[in-house]
Formats: structure tokens, C-alpha cells, sequence
């Protein structure tokens, strides 16, 4: 894997963000209506309360800001940025910060990836990982297929201990880690499993993942602050640990990721509100986004849907649990789809009213109470009510 390469192209992108003008100070909140809510069939009054719960949890010490994106299939409505990156930082500006995406690199970097490959016939979902990566093998590690990865069946471990002086060894230390109970048996939610599912993609693209993911969708949806191995010299990028400073700021907080080179499956993956509702305006509608087409409708909706016998979990990505429990709340709809990341990410898309909302927050930054998955349920339900109900059918534009 091209690791030196992608430092060296990623210490160059750096050095050119730094050359950029610092964000501004106040105001405290910097909206950016960029359609009518109402021409979207959502309720402003109701969507306001959205952006309450927020500013609630920025006032209770949570985290020092965030970015809110919600929107209607191809129709964003509202993005937003609230308080501050860090303390003594600049303003949240979701078309300029940068957020580190945590566990949401699995959905919008990782499982992307394995969408197109799958799409153009170069992946095949219950083809064994060794028929792409030969030395993924022994100890029954010949049974697990892509399906299992995708849906945390493959009886890979959560997490692993990375060493190694380089990525490469880190890397090789991954694929021999032994499997901890037989394939299909049980869903474990393992990042083990996406490093796996990266190398495995990218040995069947024949070239970095970043390089197809950039060429094939966030080029094409104008997603110009997605990338992988931001560099320390971050200056729009959210902090993810106070104690630790600069440390952490443009730098993977996830260690496996971390170690290695902050390229993987995984995790590592920067991006913005702006271009995270993009995306997400993309796969809400059904894989096209202003006349350019990234996934066929069909892909979409294989992808998306929950798989059998394995708990939530669709393939990459994850539905709604139980009410009280998860992310996605208790008011979207069963066909909704999402996904988390550690840091305080996440983007919640709800087939069936059209509906997305994107939040991301740096909650790791202050050492406190994480009350990210209670924040995730009300946003959502507020959106999904703000809906009126004379409200149907596809009302992008």
C-alpha cells in the first residue's frame, strides 16, 4: 500500500489549507439556508427544535461546537455551524470545518469503495476475502466472505493491539489476527474487520482506495474537504482531544487507524457538514445527485438493507434499533439507514420520508459524560416530525 506517497501528497495538501484565511469570530451561530424548508415540506417552526437540541448540549459542556446538515432526498434545507472548534477557536463553519469522522470513514470511505467495486462487478459480496487477499488465511479465516465483514459476522475481534514500525507491518499484524468465534455465527462490531475489508477493496481496485474514492465520488459531488490524512497543521480541523492540543487536531484519533499511517478501513477520514450532506443528499436519492450518478438505485438499496440474522446491521451500514436504544431515534421510519463515528459523528438517512440529517460534533474533545447517542435520537426525531404530513412522494428538485 502506496503509504509514503499518500504522506507526501497529504503534507501538500496541508501546506496549501494553511496558506487560507483563519475562520471568522462571531457571530455565535452562522446559518446557511440554502433552500426553503417549507418548498421541502418540513415545518421551520418544528426544524428549529433540531437545532435547539444542539446548542442545549454545546451549553452543557458536551463539546465546544458542531455542524448540523438535514435535508429532503436531493434538497438541503439547512446547514448550520454552532459555537466553537476548540477553546479559543474560531467559529463552526460547516462548508469549512473539518471534522474527523471516526467510525463514519466505514460508510462514506470503506463501504463506498466496496459499493463500486460490487456495482462494477469487481467484488462479489459472498466470494471468500482470501479469493482478494491471499494471506488472509488459517484458522478458519478461509470461510469468512465480504458479506461477513460488511456485516460484523466474521468473528474478527472489536479491536486489536497495532505494532509494528511501520503501516505496512501494522497492516500485516491485522490480517493475522485469529478469528474469536466461526463465521456467521454472531455479529461483533470490529474494526479488526474494515482494515480486513480496506486492503481487501483495494487489492481488488488495483490502485488506493482514496484514489478511486476521490475520482469516482467526492470529486463528482464536489466534496473538496473529504479526505483521508489531514496533517497536524490543520487549521479548520476540529480538535478531538483538549488535553492532548494540537496532537489531535487533523490527526486520526482512532489508533488502530493511527498506527496505521491514518489510512484504513476503519477510520481516518476527514470531512465537513457541507460536503457530508452531499453525500448524504446523494444516497437519499437513490444514488444520483445533480444529474451525476454515483450508484445505481439498486446498489443503494442491497447495500441498505438489513441483512438476515445479523441484528441491525446491513451491509456497512446500520437500521434503527429497539426505541431509547442506538442512534437513529424512535420516530424515522423501519427503511432508515446510518451510521455513527466515535468522536461524534454521524449521518442518519430515512428512506422512506426522504429525510437526512448530518451531525458532527467533536465530543472526545472535553472529558466528561458522552450523552452523543441520546443527542443522535432527538435531533432525528425532531427532524422526522418536523415533516408535515400533507408532505409525500419525492419533493427534490
Amino acid at each position: 500500500m502506496p503509504f509514503p506517497a499518500l504522506l507526501t501528497l497529504a503534507a501538500a495538501l496541508t501546506a496549501a489549507r494553511a496558506d487560507t484565511l483563519r475562520l471568522p469570530d462571531p457571530p455565535t451561530r452562522a446559518r446557511h439556508e440554502l433552500s426553503s424548508a417549507a418548498a421541502a415540506g418540513f415545518s421551520p417552526t418544528a426544524l428549529a427544535r433540531a437545532e435547539d437540541a444542539v446548542l442545549d448540549e454545546i451549553r452543557r459542556g458536551s463539546f465546544p461546537g458542531a455542524a448540523l446538515s438535514v435535508g429532503r432526498w436531493d434538497r438541503v434545507v439547512l446547514e448550520e455551524g454552532f459555537g466553537r472548534l476548540g477553546a479559543g477557536d474560531g467559529e463552526v463553519d460547516p462548508d469549512a470545518t473539518v471534522y474527523d469522522l471516526a467510525s463514519l470513514t466505514k460508510v462514506v470511505g470503506t463501504t463506498t469503495a466496496v459499493m463500486l467495486l460490487v456495482q462494477d462487478g469487481r467484488m462479489m459480496l459472498d466470494e471468500p476475502v482470501s479469493s482478494y487477499l491471499p494471506e488472509f488465511t488459517g484458522g478458519g479465516k478461509e470461510q469468512v466472505t465480504i458479506r461477513h465483514l460488511l456485516t460484523h459476522t466474521s468473528g474478527l475481534p472489536d479491536g486489536v493491539d497495532v505494532s509494528g514500525s511501520t503501516p505496512e507491518e501494522g497492516l500485516r499484524r491485522v490480517l493475522r489476527t485469529p478469528l474469536r468465534s466461526t463465521p456467521g455465527m454472531r455479529v461483533e462490531y470490529s474494526d479488526v474487520g474494515f482494515v480486513v475489508l480496506f486492503a481487501a477493496a483495494e487489492r481488488a481496485a488495483g490502485e488506493p482506495l482514496y484514489r478511486l474514492l476521490d475520482r469516482r465520488v467526492f470529486a463528482p459531488l464536489g466534496m473538496n474537504h473529504t479526505s483521508y490524512v489531514y496533517g497536524e497543521g490543520c487549521w479548520n480541523c476540529a480538535a478531538t482531544s483538549r488535553a492532548l492540543g494540537m496532537g489531535y487536531r487533523g490527526k486520526v484519533h482512532d489508533p488502530i487507524a493511527r498506527r496505521l499511517g491514518g489510512l484504513a478501513g476503519n477510520a481516518g477520514l476527514f470531512s465537513t457538514g457541507h460536503d457530508l450532506a452531499r453525500f448524504a443528499s446523494m444516497m437519499a436519492n437513490g444514488g444520483e445527485l445533480d444529474g451525476v450518478r454515483i450508484f445505481r438505485e439498486s446498489t443503494v438499496r442491497m447495500f441498505t438493507a438489513r441483512q438476515p440474522g445479523t441484528g441491525t446491521r446491513a451491509l456497512g451500514w446500520d437500521t434503527p434499533s429497539a426505541p431509547g436504544t442506538g442512534a437513529a431515534g424512535a420516530h424515522v421510519s423501519p427503511n432508515s439507514f446510518g451510521h455513527t463515528g466515535f468522536t461524534g459523528t454521524s449521518i442518519w438517512i430515512d428512506a422512506e420520508r426522504g429525510t437526512w440529517v448530518v451531525l458532527l460534533a467533536n465530543r472526545t474533545y472535553e472529558d466528561g459524560p458522552n450523552r452523543m447517542q441520546t443527542l443522535r435520537r432527538t435531533v432525528h426525531d425532531r427532524v422526522a416530525d418536523a415533516v408535515r404530513p400533507e408532505s409525500t412522494g419525492n419533493v427534490g428538485g
